[in-house]
């Protein structure tokens, strides 16, 4: 009899064990959180260096013109995604003469595109410190006294910025941003234009949105 007891009892402790190491296993799961999808419409300035340089020390180059677009962001890891953006902007043309100074003549229209990685720090304080790396094209369009040219140039982009949270799914999203890549429109009205590097500046700020 008293066997018996003490294989029931050992059974049961057993089984008591079992079930703990279960519930523990269970409670203990390791989750890792890649982030969230983010949608971030924003607004600003760019700012882009002269097109063309011609003679007697002349140029041509845009007025810093309105910029609006939109990024999509997709998790890879906690601190890292993969971003998109598509971006407009819109402003005057100016040429530039010796001692008469900037003379608007034209249009500006640059469709910018981009693409590349997003890493994001951990907060300090009240900001989240984030770096773009990337590249993708511009396509831009002059517009010189009815003749137009246009021109569609790779470029690669860095950019740094912070996101100052609103709410558990807004921040506010500061950003600078430059675009970096050759330029070659041929020629614009008179204006003859050579290949060369320019720097375009997205300055912008807007709303990061995640779902």
């Amino acid at each position: 009899m008293l066997r018996q007891t003490l294989a029931a009892a050992s059974i049961l402790a057993a089984l008591t064990i079992t079930a703990g190491g279960v519930h523990a296993q269970r409670g203990s799961a390791i989750t890792i959180d890649r982030g969230q999808f983010a949608v971030v419409p924003y607004g600003g300035y760019l700012v882009s260096q002269n097109f063309i340089e011609g003679p007697l020390n002349s140029n041509l180059g845009a007025v810093s013109a309105p910029l609006f677009g939109v990024q999509a962001s997709l998790p890879l890891a906690p601190v890292a995604s993969l971003i998109g953006s598509v971006g407009y902007a819109s402003g005057d043309l100016e040429v530039g003469v010796p001692f008469l100074g900037g003379i608007g003549i034209g249009g500006s229209n640059a469709l910018v595109l981009d693409a590349g990685v997003e890493f994001r720090a951990p907060g300090m304080g009240r900001f989240v410190p984030i770096l773009h790396l990337g590249g993708g094209a511009i396509r831009r369009e002059l517009t010189v006294a009815g003749i137009s040219a246009s021109a569609t140039d790779f470029q690669v982009s860095g950019g740094l910025g912070a996101d100052i949270p609103l709410g558990s799914n807004l921040a506010l999203r500061l950003m600078a941003k430059d675009h970096y890549g050759k330029s070659d429109f041929g020629s614009v009205g008179g204006l003859s234009a050579s290949t060369r590097d320019i720097h375009n500046f997205a300055l912008t700020g807007g709303l990061s949105i995640s779902f």
